[in-house]
């Protein structure tokens, strides 16, 4: 076997490829948990072993970041393949897509990528809506396509993104990081994404944007840092000279430091000074609404969808507000809304589900959790809409 397979004609093998093999898996997959894999693997007349070994025909590599230990390293499993390359054992290392092939040839290859919004993505990965916003804007993560404002990213993009800041956080040496990553590249080409063009410099791991600028993990601008050594001026015009761009990059930048008192403020005076405009509107609802301020933040969520009648996330946001002010019925207004412009929207069902459960209205909330479910089976909310599902009426009042 080749070190990083030929996937056409594993294609073509389908599952005779896997039946009698001896599979081993490495990393965290994207598509199922480990229990799972392993019981399809004895599903196809396969056997799963924990770790590597001269018997082992396939070590599949998780797709749900890198498959790096918390000190940067490649995992234990790929350094003992890379032992048993080397002795001439014919091992074949794979992504998590090839095997997903190898297990249904048909269905994998005919299935579209699963894609998630920016709030599904804070809800699996543990992180806040306004990082993931603020790694999009910076060029760390690309949607792969946006929808009426609402963004769309592969899971293991974003995951790479996150894994990156959780090993730097862990004390992983930015070297160790870039060292890994090259290995890695050798058996699966693309495995870093787009957050792959890592420079280290100076015992800094940054990211190389496609702009030719340099970023921090977190998605931070380093404007002032030159490979050359040259300085860059970085600083707004003064306050009498800010435009309303000006005012808002202010406002992005004070959100993304944590500081919502400054970044409303930013936001307010963007407003002030140009026309209104539904992005600065959103994020200034955003921020109001983290600061409890949800009054405030409804009337700006409004002025979005007025300003742009298809914004869905604002929609969305809008919803959430107006529920929590108990609004319920215009609430449920704005989620229509949302959903009506894009159906296959998980959390606008998931928030409409629970407002209608709130509001007693059981059996119209069961049609919107099943509906949650068909979108987002997989996400930390699963097993709670599952409950909702199975529970009788009478125990929910």
């Amino acid at each position: 076997m080749a070190v990083n397979g030929d996937r056409n004609s594993m294609r073509a093998a389908g599952d005779a490829a896997l039946r009698g093999a001896e599979v081993s898996i490495t990393g965290r997959l994207a598509s199922m948990t480990r229990p799972e894999a392993v019981g399809r693997i004895s599903g196809v007349g396969a056997r799963y072993v924990s770790m590597p070994r001269n018997s082992t025909d396939y070590l599949v590599v998780g797709r749900d970041g890198w498959p790096l230990a918390s000190d940067g390293r490649l995992t234990n499993s790929l350094r003992a393949a890379e032992r048993l390359q080397g002795s001439g054992v014919r091992i074949e290392v794979v992504a998590e897509e090839s095997f997903l092939e190898l297990l249904e040839p048909k269905r994998a290859s005919s299935a579209a990528p699963r894609l998630y919004t920016i709030g599904e993505l804070s809800r699996i990965l543990r992180v806040a809506q306004r990082e993931i916003r603020s790694w999009m804007r910076r060029g760390l993560i690309t949607p792969a396509r946006v929808e009426k404002r609402l963004a769309y990213f592969e899971f293991r993009e974003v995951a790479n993104a996150r894994s990156l800041q959780r090993l730097l956080a862990d004390g992983a040496t930015p070297a160790q990081i870039r060292h890994s990553l090259d290995r890695l590249e050798q058996w699966l080409p693309g495995t870093s994404g787009p957050i792959g063009q890592l420079v280290e410099s100076q015992g800094e791991l940054l990211v190389r944007l496609a702009c030719g600028g340099l970023a921090e993990p977190s998605g931070q601008l380093r404007l002032a840092f030159e490979l050359d050594g040259g300085d860059v001026d970085t600083a707004l015009p003064s306050i009498a000279q800010r435009s309303q761009q000006d005012w808002f990059v202010e406002g992005v930048r004070c959100e993304e430091r944590g500081d919502l008192e400054r970044a409303g403020d930013a936001y307010h005076e963007a407003l002030l000074v140009g026309p209104a405009r539904p992005e600065i509107c959103f994020n200034l609802g955003n921020v109001l609404h983290s600061l409890r301020r949800k009054g405030e933040a409804a009337q700006r969520f409004m002025q979005a969808v007025e300003l742009d009648p298809e914004y869905v996330e604002a929609w969305n946001n809008l919803g959430n507000t107006l529920a929590e002010l108990g609004r319920s019925e215009k609430a449920l207004l704005a989620y229509h809304r949302a959903l009506e412009l894009e159906p296959a929207y998980a959390d606008a069902h998931f928030n409409l589900a629970a407002t209608l459960e709130a509001m007693d209205r059981f059996e119209e909330a069961r049609e919107h959790w099943a509906a949650y479910l068909r979108q987002d089976p997989n996400s930390a909310d699963a097993d709670f809409v599952r409950e909702r599902l199975v529970q009788p009426v009478s125990e929910t009042k």
